[in-house]
């Protein structure tokens, strides 16, 4: 499914929520400032123009957000959406640890964050040292390759993937060979835990050895299952694209090498009988698209076996039962931490939606003219929904067709106070530069240019869409405001003045 990409996807998919106050979905945040959101700790988060600083580049650092005013159902699925960077350091080539998306019980109040260092704040130290706050789900984006780990020190011992060929389908990396579990640059999605116990590893994926993966056996809680491969061709790319201790990369969009962006996607489903919810990540690094975890399927309301701790030994473990079940809401959180080695941690841009909004995609053309207007062909790759029915493969923009959208739900936003706003003319946007028309009856977009303006080196504006209206069972109406889309990107980068007329003697050229 790799693919390199002009247009990128953005499925837009969410559920029907409860909202505790403030959250409207789709909900969608830039992150450059903490107005909305609650610290785990006194040790406090940062915002700024660059996003969340999760931890700066400091050693033994563990730090976390979270949306206290954004509480959800998991019944229809999501998808989450966020950019992240890690970047800075003190220690050249080594930087530690990553960061995770968390989700816990929605009813928690004043959660407490997990372990520092390789727990990334989410999994417990010890069986007396707690886990995350009734976590239900971590996906951790794992640089130093700790995360997974069958940890076996004195002060810090948890359950996870033991060290050794024998032990799961790990590879080990070249320079750490017999540390299957210790790989370097893994997405790893932990499970539900609660105090001192549970939170174990489900799948975990190497983003650099495309064959080193594994997934929990819920029938014996051993790593003796290798999932299907992700995609069809083989993907190598590191979580962290810079090797300097130098932040030069701290503005990094798409395009540029260090830009990384992540989408999870958990959908409903039944599997072998059992429901529960099929995930899938997709990540975009530079500007390709790569899908690193495919249609894992995890149960709701199934016990599962897993091997916990019983010592700090790595090989006192006991099998023990864990259920698996979804609490009636959750809330949504980041956390990252450092451990002898550090690097700064940034995440941004964040997207929430609702399940089957239509799947829009951003629109980036190049060598655009300073000076006379550019048709723009906004809708030419984005796809709408009739149905929700979910058919796996793990692409939702396959089950979609560009005919369902309404186009004359169209709506251009802007940036104001890190949030995205609607223009007052939905048609219409303006910026220093020019004027975006949008024409219903096309589809179509025209970047009329300010006479005169010194052109910057481009110009962006935002919009969304809806379905057409679709009744289903259950008072779901696929077109309603719900079921609103992602918020796209037009990105315009100028070229040449296209009226410049250069004369030679006295001949047009």
């Amino acid at each position: 499914m790799r693919k390199y990409i002009v247009y990128i996807c953005s499925i837009a998919a969410f559920f029907l929520s409860n909202i505790v106050a403030l959250a409207q979905f789709p909900y969608q945040n830039t992150l450059t400032k903490g107005d909305e959101f609650n610290q785990f700790s006194s040790s406090l988060v940062t915002f700024d123009t660059y996003g969340a600083t999760l931890t700066p580049a400091t050693n033994s650092t563990t730090r976390g957000f979270y949306l206290n005013d954004l509480a959800f159902t998991v019944d229809r699925g999501f998808i989450i959406e966020f950019d992240y960077l890690m970047t800075g350091g003190g220690s050249a080539p080594n930087f530690a640890d990553g960061l995770a998306l968390v989700l816990f019980d929605g009813s928690v109040t004043e959660p407490k964050m997990g372990a520092d260092g390789s727990g990334l704040g989410y999994s417990y130290k010890t069986p007396s040292y707690s886990g995350l706050t009734k976590g239900f789900l971590a996906v951790g984006i794992d640089l130093w390759g700790s995360f997974k780990f069958r940890r076996s020190d004195s002060g810090e011992y948890r359950n996870g993937i033991r060290n050794g060929s024998t032990n799961s389908t790990l590879i080990a990396d070249p320079d750490r060979a017999g540390k299957e579990g210790e790989s370097r640059d893994h997405i790893t999605i932990r499970g539900q835990g609660d105090g001192g116990n549970g939170y174990p590893v489900l799948i975990t994926q190497s983003t650099t050895n495309f064959e080193s993966r594994t997934m929990l056996n819920f029938a014996t809680g051993k790593y003796d299952i290798k999932p299907a491969a992700p995609q069809a061709i083989p993907f190598a790319f590191s979580l962290r694209e810079s090797k300097a201790n130098s932040i030069v990369d701290i503005n990094a969009s798409f395009g540029h090498a260090s830009y990384r962006r992540i989408s999870v996607y958990m959908l409903p489903g039944i599997k072998d009988n059992k429901k529960g919810f099929f995930m899938t990540i997709d990540m975009i690094h530079g500007r390709v698209l790569d899908r690193v975890i495919k249609d894992f399927f995890l149960p709701d309301n199934e016990t599962i076996q897993y091997l916990e701790v019983s010592g700090s030994s790595e090989t006192s473990n006991v099998a023990r039962p864990l259920l698996l079940k979804a609490p009636k809401t959750f809330k949504l959180g980041f956390v990252a931490s450092t451990g002898g080695y550090n690097q700064r941690h940034i995440v941004r841009n964040l997207s929430l939606y609702m399940p089957f909004s239509p799947a829009v995609e951003n629109v980036y053309m190049e060598d655009v003219c300073k000076d006379i207007p550019t048709e723009i062909d906004v809708l030419a790759n984005s796809v709408g929904f009739n149905n929700n029915i979910y058919t796996g493969g793990g692409d939702l923009h396959a089950d979609g067709d560009k005919q369902y959208l309404d186009p004359y739900s169209f709506q251009f936003r802007t940036i104001i106070g890190g949030l995205y706003e609607d223009t007052a003319q939905p048609y219409t946007a303006v910026t220093p530069y020019g004027t975006y028309e949008y024409n219903p009856v096309t589809t179509k977009i025209i970047f009329v240019p300010n006479k005169g303006a010194t052109m910057p080196v481009s110009d962006q504006v935002y919009f969304t869409i809806r379905n057409k209206e679709k009744q289903l069972a259950n008072d779901i109406n696929l077109g309603n405001e719900q079921f609103r889309s992602n918020t796209g990107t037009v990105r315009l980068t100028f070229g040449k003045n296209c009226n410049d007329v250069l004369m030679v003697n006295g001949n047009s050229i």
